[in-house]
């Protein structure tokens, strides 16, 4: 925008200078008296004003022209940047919000598999409690059985003998042992 006007401005003033100077050479080579001389210069510079004036007309209605293009090329360049701000801002406001999402489906996930293996220990946890309540359950009834047979052996040896019940074996020969 600038260069543009630049050669505008220098173009007119190439113009201006050019026929300033063709003018007076052609007066000064003409054969004309010297009144006659200074009619042609005095027209000359008087066609010449108006000309310039002409021009002068011409080069502000262009500036002005170029003046408006350049305002509204501006308000266009800050119209799109301000749009294209919004949509940026409103994109990174969408990408927020999905990766907010995502960050909480990740821990919603990672809870319910918490949950899960907690469960799954405290079932564990259970079964193995059950079994060994079993086993000691177990445990108990043998060493109760075992007492009583040490209790009814302890019986039979201090009962008077003709309580005692006899048994008799025989051996591999068929003999009473």
């Amino acid at each position: 925008m600038g260069n543009n006007e630049n050669n505008t401005g220098n173009f007119l003033t190439g113009v201006i200078v050019g026929s300033i100077i063709g003018a007076a050479t052609a007066l000064l080579v003409a054969p004309k008296s010297g009144r006659e001389l200074r009619t042609d210069l005095s027209e000359q510079m008087d066609s010449l004003r108006e000309k310039s004036d002409g021009w002068k007309e011409t080069v502000m209605e262009k500036g002005s022209q170029l003046t408006t293009a350049a305002v509204e090329k501006t308000n266009q360049l800050r119209q799109t940047a301000m749009d294209k701000g919004s949509n940026l801002a409103e994109t990174v406001k969408e990408k927020a919000e999905e990766w907010r999402n995502n960050a909480k489906e990740a821990a919603d996930t990672a809870t319910e598999a918490a949950k899960s293996q907690a469960d799954q220990l405290r079932e564990t946890a259970h079964r193995t409690v059950d079994l060994t309540a079993d086993r000691a359950k177990e445990a108990a009834n043998k060493a109760e059985s075992t007492a009583n047979q040490a209790s009814d052996k302890a019986a039979e040896k201090t009962a008077p003998v003709w309580s005692r019940r006899v048994t008799v074996t025989t051996g591999p020969e068929g003999r009473a042992g």
